[in-house]
C-alpha cells in the first residue's frame, strides 16, 4: 500500500536578499541551486528529496518558535559528525555558536546572512531519533 506521504519536500527559508543568501547557503552546506526567479531560489541537498527554498521578505521573520524555556528550530539539519560539520563551517567562515551537547544530542547554530539560526545536529544511540536516522542512513548506504 502507498503511503499517504513520504517525506518533507520542502523547507521554506525568509531571507531579505535571495541571491545573497544562495550564495551562504550553497557555499556553507554545498546545496545545488535548481531554480531561481525574482522572488526565491530552490536549492537541493546532494543525493536527497527535500529542498530548501530561500523567499524573499523585506524584513527578517522568525525561523524559530519560543517554548517558555527555549528558542525551538522549526527545522534542523543532520550532521553525523558534528565536529567534522563544525570544522568545515567555521573553515568556510560561517557565524558559529558554540557546541551544545545534551543527552542524546549535540548541536550548534550556525547563522545565515540574515541572522536566521540553523541548528546542525548529531544524534547518539540514545534516542530513538538516532536509531531510526541511522536505519535509513544504512539502508541508502
Amino acid at each position: 500500500m502507498e503511503n499517504i506521504v513520504s517525506f518533507v519536500s520542502s523547507i521554506f527559508i525568509p531571507v531579505t536578499d535571495v541571491a545573497r543568501s544562495k550564495e551562504w547557503y550553497v557555499r556553507m552546506f554545498e546545496l545545488k541551486a535548481i531554480e531561481k526567479t525574482d522572488y526565491r531560489i530552490g536549492l537541493a541537498f546532494p543525493n536527497a528529496q527535500t529542498l530548501v527554498l530561500l523567499w524573499k521578505v523585506d524584513k527578517p521573520q522568525p525561523v524559530q518558535f519560543d517554548t517558555g524555556k527555549h528558542a525551538m528550530p522549526y527545522f534542523n539539519f543532520t550532521s553525523y559528525d558534528i565536529n567534522h560539520s563544525y570544522r568545515e563551517l567555521k573553515a568556510k567562515g560561517a557565524e558559529l555558536s558554540e557546541i551544545f551537547v545534551e543527552e542524546g544530542h549535540s548541536f550548534f547554530k550556525a547563522f545565515d546572512p540574515d541572522g536566521n539560526p540553523v541548528d546542525i545536529v548529531q544524534e547518539t544511540g540514545n534516542t530513538p531519533y538516532y536509531t531510526y536516522k541511522d536505519n535509513v542512513r544504512k539502508q541508502l548506504s
